[in-house]
């Protein structure tokens, strides 16, 4: 009965080794392929991190270039802040999971390795132990007589037995509470470097949701209508200016006295158009032309009497101031009216020197016209 009993508890045994041996191998497996997953992870993070910088440059470019929309490349300076703090955070959220997760991970691969070799030399010193106890039972069995040093031997095996299996418990326990310990902090960590890089970058996103709210479309959108019109009217817009301008100025011009000498024909002289029809028609406006003179000679006379009668008052006017004798004044009348005249006559050349050129054209064609009668 003692040998059945004890064959059986040594089954028990062997069969919580083997239990232990397939927790250990499962938890080897999984928790490394967890680790690599972890790792897998944080590699894509990181690229991911790579892109929100290039992506953070790219946007910043286009705030730099945009000249005209002016909320809108306020929005982008915003969403290019948010993107370098963002690939800031995942910065730090991959080296955290590397140093709190990755690295404690890849521990488990020693420890499943420690504890498999703890366990196998506790299972082999015990199982030398049960060997040498049933070695002792049968020396026992065949000897009976004089037991005494069979029975110390069999209780110092069975002492060993025990011993052996407190250890082989002792192994079990402590792997399995440092597996849950482990992968309880693991988990945690994993959730509260998540929690404050998601808490992190929802504070960036909502100040950036706030400033990208308050791009303003139709601001934005008018300033380029008037960009539009300005660079798409500026040659008509020129033109109309310059024609204000020249408009402006050619107005100026017809009121000032620099104008052609061709607009000025209520101006010239009746002289210069009687040369000039002379020049076109010839001898036969001949006539037309003396009686233009003799109304210019008829104005002369008149403008000459007019001078004298004035000049007759000064000078009565003079005389009488100063009591001279009125013989003086009869005597010098006829100086004074042939000063007069030929100063009116030199005036009439200077004044008018197209009247002077006709007069004499139109003496040389008399005297011609004389001739050949």
């Amino acid at each position: 009965m003692f040998r059945r009993g004890k064959l059986h508890f040594l089954s028990t045994k062997d069969d919580r080794i083997k239990i232990m041996n397939e927790r250990i191998n499962l938890t080897e497996k999984h928790l490394l392929d967890i680790c690599a997953s972890f790792a897998a992870c944080t590699r894509k993070i990181a690229k991911c991190r790579n892109a929100f910088d290039d992506l953070g440059h790219k946007v910043q470019n286009f705030a730099e270039e945009e000249k005209i929309n002016y909320s809108l490349s306020d929005g982008l300076n915003s969403i290019t802040t948010s993107l370098t703090v963002q690939a800031d955070y995942m910065d730090l959220l991959v080296h955290r999971l590397e140093m709190k997760i990755v690295n404690e991970l890849s521990q488990f691969e020693n420890l499943c390795k420690t504890t498999r070799d703890n366990l196998r030399a506790a299972t082999i010193a015990r199982d030398k132990e049960v060997l040498k106890q049933q070695q002792l039972m049968e020396i026992k069995s065949k000897f009976t007589a004089n037991n005494t040093a069979a029975d110390s031997e069999l209780l110092k095996a069975k002492l060993e037995v025990n011993r052996s299996n407190k250890e082989i418990d002792e192994i079990i326990n402590t792997f399995e509470k440092r597996k849950l310990s482990e992968i309880r902090s693991l988990l945690t960590d994993f959730i509260l470097i998540s929690l404050k890089y998601h808490t992190k970058t929802l504070e960036v996103l909502s100040a950036s949701y706030y400033d990208v709210s308050n791009i303003d479309e139709n601001g934005d959108f008018n300033e380029f209508q008037k960009l539009m019109k300005t660079k798409g009217e500026p040659t008509g817009r020129k033109q109309a200016l310059k024609k204000g301008m020249r408009s402006q100025s050619m107005e100026s011009l017809d009121h000032d006295t620099l104008l052609s000498p061709l607009k000025h024909t209520k101006k010239i002289s009746r002289s210069n158009k009687s040369l000039t029809s002379k020049t076109d028609d010839g001898h036969d406006n001949t006539a037309d032309d003396d009686e233009e003179d003799d109304d210019d000679d008829d104005e002369e006379d008149l403008e000459a009497s007019a001078d004298n009668t004035n000049d007759e008052e000064e000078h009565s006017g003079t005389a009488s101031d100063d009591d001279e004798p009125t013989e003086s004044i009869s005597a010098a009348k006829p100086a004074t009216l042939a000063n007069k005249m030929d100063e009116k006559k030199t005036k009439e050349q200077t004044k008018q020197p197209f009247r002077a050129i006709s007069s004499a054209h139109v003496r040389t064609q008399r005297q011609l016209h004389g001739k050949s009668n």
